[in-house]
C-alpha cells in the first residue's frame, strides 16, 4: 500500500477494541488507502470508531487538527438495503459528523445514490492510484447536464474533508446523466453528487434560465394556444354563417317550389273549374237543345194531330170506315 500513496498500518491510530482480524483483506485495504489519503489531507485518522451509545461504529474516522470537524468514511462492501444505509448516514448526522460510503465493486450499488456516496476502482498496474469513477460529477452549464468525473481518491478525500466538495441532491430534471462505456453511450440515473459549490450554483442557475424558458415557453404556448382556439371560433362561426347562408337558401328555394307549387295547383284548379264550367255549360246546352228538339217534335207531333184531326173530321164516316179498311186489310193479310 505504500506503493500505491497509502498509508502503512503502523502509521494508523487505532483503538484497542479493533476489529480489523474480522474484516476482509480488500475491506481492510481499502479502510487503509482511505485512512492514508486522510493522512495527507493533514487530518487525523482513526479505524474503527465507535459511538459513545454504541449506534454507529465509523470504519475511519477523520478529525481536523483542532478536533473541531469529524468525518466518518465508511469502506461499504457487503449488500445492504436503502434503507439501512439511509437510517446509518441520518444517525451520524444526528451527531453533526458528515459521512462518504465508499465502494470499491465492479458495479455502482443501488445505495450509489441514496446518500453521500463513492464508487473506486482499484489500481491495476503498481504505481497506479485509487481512483473515484462513480459517485463524482460536475455540472456542464452549456450543455445542462451533469457528466461524471473521475479523481485519484487521495484527491477525493482532500476535497471533500475541506468540503471544497459536498454531497448534493440533483434536481428532478438533472437526474439523468449519460456516460460512454465500451465505445457504447449508456444512460444512468444519480439523485445525488459529490460536486463543487459551483457546480450547485451553475445547476440552480441553469434551473431558474429552465424555469424561465419553460415559462417563457408556456406562454408562448398558451398564446399559440389562444390564437388557436381565436382561429377554430373563426372557422366555426364561419362554418355557422355558411350553414346559416345554406338553410337560408334551401329555405328560400323551399318556400320558391312551394310557390311554384301552389300557382301549379291553382292553375291546375282553374283549368279543372274552368273545364268543368264548359262541360257543365255544353251538358246545359246540350239538354237545352234536346229540350228545343223534344219541344219541337212534340209541337210538329201536336200540329201533325190536330192537322190529322182536322182532316179526319173532314170526312164522312163512310169515307172513315173505307179508310180504315184501306189500312186494316194489309195487316191482317
Amino acid at each position: 500500500m505504500r506503493e500505491q500513496g497509502g498509508a502503512a498500518p503502523q502509521d494508523l491510530d487505532r483503538p484497542e477494541s479493533c476489529e480489523l482480524l474480522n474484516e476482509s483483506w480488500e475491506h481492510h485495504m481499502l479502510k487503509l488507502e482511505v485512512a492514508g489519503a486522510i493522512r495527507t489531507a493533514g487530518w487525523s485518522a482513526t479505524l474503527e470508531v465507535p459511538a459513545e451509545d454504541g449506534s454507529w461504529r465509523a470504519d475511519v474516522m477523520a478529525s481536523s487538527t483542532d478536533e473541531s470537524r469529524r468525518m466518518a468514511w465508511e469502506a461499504q462492501l457487503s449488500p445492504i438495503t436503502v434503507d439501512d444505509i439511509a437510517a446509518r448516514t441520518d444517525r451520524y448526522a444526528k451527531e453533526g459528523i458528515r459521512v462518504c460510503w465508499v465502494h470499491p465493486g465492479a458495479r455502482p450499488p443501488q445505495w450509489i445514490t441514496a446518500v453521500p456516496a463513492v464508487r473506486v476502482r482499484a489500481p491495476q498496474e503498481r504505481n497506479e492510484p485509487w481512483v473515484v469513477d462513480d459517485g463524482l460529477a460536475g455540472f456542464v452549464y452549456r450543455s445542462g447536464r451533469w457528466k461524471f468525473q473521475e479523481e485519484p481518491l487521495e484527491r477525493f478525500v482532500r476535497w471533500a474533508l475541506e468540503e471544497q466538495l459536498v454531497s448534493a441532491e440533483v434536481l428532478p430534471r438533472y437526474r439523468r446523466v449519460y456516460l460512454v462505456v465500451d465505445g457504447e453511450q449508456r444512460r444512468f440515473r444519480r439523485d445525488r453528487w459529490w460536486t463543487s459549490q459551483k457546480s450547485i450554483a451553475d445547476q440552480g442557475r441553469h434551473e431558474v434560465m429552465r424555469q424561465r424558458q419553460d415559462a417563457a415557453r408556456a406562454q408562448r404556448e398558451a398564446r399559440q394556444k389562444e390564437q388557436e382556439e381565436a382561429a377554430e371560433r373563426r372557422r366555426r362561426e364561419v362554418e355557422e354563417q355558411e350553414r346559416a347562408r345554406k338553410a337560408e337558401e334551401a329555405e328560400r328555394r323551399r318556400l320558391e317550389r312551394e310557390e311554384e307549387a301552389r300557382l301549379r295547383l291553382e292553375e291546375a284548379r282553374r283549368r279543372w273549374a274552368e273545364e268543368a264550367e264548359r262541360r257543365e255549360r255544353e251538358r246545359a246546352e246540350r239538354e237545352a237543345r234536346l229540350a228545343r228538339e223534344q219541344a219541337k217534335r212534340e209541337e210538329q207531333e201536336r200540329q201533325d194531330l190536330e192537322t190529322a184531326r182536322a182532316w179526319w173530321g173532314r170526312l164522312s164516316p163512310q169515307q172513315q170506315t173505307e179508310l180504315f179498311r184501306g189500312h186494316l186489310i194489309w195487316p191482317w193479310r
